[in-house]
């Protein structure tokens, strides 16, 4: 019974208030004394909350004994006082997702969306929903076992029309229907990407996730310097990497396998 007091409380009765409409739903009707009796609320006071009831519509009299002098009371009953609740409580949401719809479209999120996400499960999981709400085109570059827990995700995507350009750092050439490239496999031009992941949702999101061990974290921006910067980093590491493929002999010989002649100069 404790816990259904609480709960009309939640709906805006006061203690007594919900001690009464309780204690009447199964004695009604019933007199002042008779519910003071049944519900433990003073007497001095059941006469109060009855009246501030009956003002809310919670409660209505019955007259009736004592040649219809006494007056007794009777509960709303509880399907009417929860269909009331339930459509003053959509009204009042409907109302609130209307005005901070308002409120929150005056305020420039171009410049100040910029977010912090702590914890790798957390970082992948903001990803997760950003490609299940894209809508035109996905570019990714990431390391295979983060492409792994994203794969059915990126394949129900594709499958809903969404364009879709990946770079994996890692692994073998991967079997999948949208443009899909590979990174040049040797250390020092694969070690500098260490931890990294980075996505541009509909060319109008970017997340970076960096996943090292220590304090994997992710930021996530809609700033359009933030995103241009991280589309152009992933489409030129890309374009590097077909022009290693495709003349990756010349390049070796005059760079080093490893490129180190090219990257240790800065």
């Amino acid at each position: 019974m404790g816990e259904v007091i609480n709960t009309l409380k939640e709906f805006g009765m006061t203690e007594y208030e919900a001690k009464i409409y309780v204690s009447l739903l199964s004695n009604q009707p019933s007199n002042g004394n008779n519910i003071a009796k049944l519900s433990g609320v003073p007497a001095p006071k059941v006469y109060g909350a009855l009246q501030k009831m009956k003002e809310q519509g919670l409660v209505f009299t019955v007259s009736g004994g004592n040649n219809g002098k006494q007056v007794r009371y009777s509960p709303l009953p509880y399907k009417e006082l929860l269909k009331t609740k339930k459509d003053t409580f959509m009204d009042q949401l409907e109302f609130l997702g209307d005005s901070l719809e308002e409120i929150s479209s005056n305020s420039d999120v171009n410049w100040s969306e910029l977010f912090v996400i702590e914890g790798y499960s957390a970082s992948v999981e903001v990803v997760q929903t950003a490609i299940s709400e894209c809508e035109s085109e996905i570019i990714i570059s990431c390391w295979k076992r983060e492409f792994d827990v994203l794969e059915e995700l990126l394949f129900k995507a594709h499958e809903r029309g969404i364009k879709i350009v990946t770079l994996i750092f890692d692994g073998e050439q991967v079997d999948v229907p949208w443009d899909n490239f590979t990174h040049y496999g040797e250390g020092l031009a694969l070690g500098r990407h260490s931890g990294e992941f980075s996505i541009v949702i509909d060319n109008k999101k970017a997340i970076l996730l960096q996943s090292l061990d220590e304090s994997p974290h992710s930021v996530v921006s809609s700033h359009p310097v933030m995103v241009s910067t991280t589309r152009n980093y992933i489409r030129h590491d890309i374009y590097v990497n077909r022009i290693i493929k495709d003349f990756e002999g010349t390049i070796t010989e005059h760079y080093g396998k490893n490129l180190e002649n090219l990257i240790n100069d800065f």
